[in-house]
């Protein structure tokens, strides 16, 4: 990369070759065969292939392949109760799927062969016409290394009653009509006794209510102390549980996210009607946060929370308990308001003036999340 270049300045590679820029090397040998030496070469395939014909491109010891694909097909899998999805539109791939948790792994990875060698052989299937469908280097290989458990299994709770939330009545069904399906401590259970499963490679996401008000929470949290995953946790931190205290020691979160949504007592009970807004900012500050990515999101709700004071004291909490990185989000792809705007507009400016990092959610209309790219850029600075 060109930004990495100047630390290399006077050096060369085993006192032979010379270190240049990917530019650079193709000025001198615009007709090369390129040769990528990364074991894990997506990122450099992707960066050369905006100047070199895939034709040209080959690989030492990654196992790339040129064809259609996203991020998600191939080695993830959106586990529920009677059903998987492959990919991250859930809506639109939902598999039925029965047996055992082995018979039901096998049957995602028999689906996904399929839907793969149709997309490359354009036949029919309810990828066709994914925007996030793109021509690329994608692995040759099928192998699972994303699990999602969101809200889909019997027992799953959550200590919240979020006016927002669009899995209350979700809840309610799973837990009233679905007695005899996987819970998801049985899942992992079963999941972490197959060896071609316990790899330090494969990320296990917890977003299925609040994880730490899940009965078997303590069984699941030793079940990954002992296991080699990493673990992408959501958390409202209403609750402060030892072990998951314990697990964040282990640097294998790969992150955090909890959603405030407030910046005042008043306006939390309002939201998430539940009174422990200085519960959660006491267990934020308790628990250990400071070396892993941690993000807290703020969901703009029109005529609650759009006013300057809950506005700057969730920015002041952000600041109090030491998190570096805020998501902006809002209530199912809601347009932000004029309003709204204005007080995006003023938290990014707080948060650029702190170095904090400012992401978005993928509950953002289209036409927000690029003015939220221009209000970072600077090419907004004001309504």
């Amino acid at each position: 990369k060109d930004e990495n270049l100047p630390q290399y300045s006077g050096q060369r590679l085993f006192d032979k070759y010379d270190i240049v820029s990917l530019d650079e090397a193709l000025n001198r040998y615009p007709d090369a065969i390129v040769w990528v030496t990364y074991r894990v070469a997506n990122n450099a395939a992707k960066r050369i292939l905006k100047k070199v014909s895939p034709d040209r491109i080959n690989f030492f010891k990654a196992d790339l392949e040129y064809r259609k694909g996203c991020n998600f097909l191939g080695h993830f899998i959106d586990y529920r109760v009677d059903n998987f999805s492959p990919c991250c539109v859930s809506s639109n791939s939902k598999v039925p799927t029965s047996g055992t948790i082995p018979e039901r792994m096998a049957h995602w990875e028999r689906h996904v062969r399929q839907l793969i060698d149709d997309i490359k052989n354009d036949r029919p299937n309810y990828c066709t016409n994914c925007r996030h469908l793109k021509e690329g280097f994608w692995p040759k290989k099928v192998e699972l290394d994303y699990i999602c458990f969101a809200t889909n299994h019997p027992g799953d709770v959550c200590n919240l009653r979020c006016t927002y939330c669009f899995v209350e009545n979700r809840f309610k069904e799973l837990n009233r009509s679905d007695k005899e399906g996987y819970t998801t401590y049985e899942i992992i259970k079963q999941l972490s006794q197959m060896p071609e499963y316990n790899r330090s490679n494969i990320c296990i996401e917890l977003s299925n209510g609040e994880f730490c008000a899940n009965k078997y929470c303590n069984e699941i949290f030793d079940i990954l102390l002992k296991n080699k995953w990493k673990v992408r946790f959501v958390s409202n931190m209403t609750i402060y549980n030892e072990k998951f205290a314990e697990f964040l020691k282990t640097g294998r979160t790969v992150n955090l996210l909890t959603s405030l949504d407030s910046g005042t007592p008043e306006t939390y009970k309002a939201i998430k009607r539940v009174d422990c807004f200085n519960k959660v900012v006491e267990n934020l500050k308790k628990y250990p946060l400071k070396d892993i990515d941690f993000k807290m999101k703020y969901i703009f709700l029109d005529g609650v929370n759009d006013n300057e004071k809950d506005v700057d004291g969730f920015y002041n909490i952000v600041k109090d308990v030491g998190c570096r990185s805020i998501m902006l989000s809002s209530n199912s792809c809601k347009p932000y308001t004029d309003k709204i705007k204005e007080l995006v507009i003023r938290l990014i400016k707080k948060a650029q003036e702190d170095g904090i990092n400012i992401t978005k959610s993928s509950y953002l209309s289209t036409k927000d999340s690029a003015f939220i790219d221009d209000v970072i850029n600077g090419t907004i600075s004001q309504i």
